[in-house]
């Protein structure tokens, strides 16, 4: 049954690069929302294997699917592209090689609404393998002032910067990209959306299945691309220390939680003797009041 007109539109960013093992799921279990008033902005990012023509084939049978084709720009490249593609009141991150449980986007959209904010926030639930759809779980609702959302991220409690798992009124997005050419794009970036509302609403749910991929950038090891992205967390830490903000120290636990990242998954040769020796005396050793929630 088709539904009601008044639901407003909501588009889902769907970057693809070489995830053929995984799309379809993904991206089915993104098209079976009870939510069915979406636009779904599929973004092939080059990819070299069958991700590409599996996208074709659903977005023939769905018409809400938006399929575009570009070279491989990275994840924000494809994010972005997305944004700018996007129609939508709302937007909506899906990474192709999670699952979805088939009331993701209302529990998000009806948590917004009820709570009249621009941001519907909730958990991520890690699976290998296979995630089980039909097994959801809803915790109660609250509503957290921004500053308390973002000191939550940056010392990564119930919730982190991921952009996915979160609904955004999309026009908070204007004037924030996604930093081209670096890794974990969201750590400089989500907080700075959180920035520009008031309040947002949380629940914890089992709604967003996380595929924790061995083979993925957060289990990489530590190359010089990885490491640049501190330039970007310095800049961070030094906006808010010169604001003399009270996420400060956050933001500090937050780089520093990084720069250990970094040096426990670099080998031997895969970082520079400099970015070793630079990490270890910049950000492995900063105080803090508070160093963890």
């Amino acid at each position: 049954m088709a539904q009601d007109c008044a639901y407003p539109l909501i588009s889902v960013i769907f970057p693809v690069y070489n995830v053929e093992k995984w799309v379809e799921e993904s991206l089915a279990s993104v098209c079976s929302q009870t939510y069915e008033n979406l636009e779904i902005i599929v973004v092939n990012d080059g990819s070299t294997d069958g991700s590409a023509a599996i996208c074709s084939r659903m977005a023939e049978a769905d018409h809400r699917v938006r399929l575009f084709d570009q070279e491989n720009m990275g994840l924000s490249g494809a994010r972005n592209r997305g944004m700018n593609e996007a129609s939508g009141e709302y937007l909506l991150f899906v990474d192709s090689d999670d699952v979805l449980c088939c009331e993701h986007v209302m529990l998000l959209y009806n948590c917004l609404v009820r709570h009249n904010v621009d941001i519907a926030l909730t958990t991520m639930t890690d699976f290998a393998e296979h995630f089980d759809r039909e097994m959801l779980q809803v915790g109660e609702e609250e509503v957290l002032s921004s500053t308390e959302a973002i000191e939550i991220m940056f010392y990564q409690g119930r919730f982190d910067s991921c952009a996915q798992s979160k609904l955004f009124k999309k026009g908070l997005w204007e004037g924030i990209e996604f930093p081209l050419s670096y890794l974990h794009e969201d750590l400089p970036t989500t907080y700075r959306v959180f920035q520009k509302t008031s309040s947002v609403a949380f629940f914890p749910s089992t709604s967003y299945g996380y595929r924790r991929n061995l083979n993925g950038i957060n289990h990489s090891v530590t190359k010089e691309e990885k490491v640049k992205t501190l330039l970007l967390l310095d800049k961070m830490v030094d906006s808010f220390s010169a604001a003399q903000s009270d996420l400060t120290d956050a933001a500090v636990c937050l780089r520093q939680s990084f720069a250990f990242h970094l040096l426990l998954n670099a080998t031997e040769d895969s970082i520079g003797d400099d970015s070793r020796r630079r990490i270890q005396k910049n950000h492995c050793g900063e105080p803090s009041t508070r160093y963890s929630r």
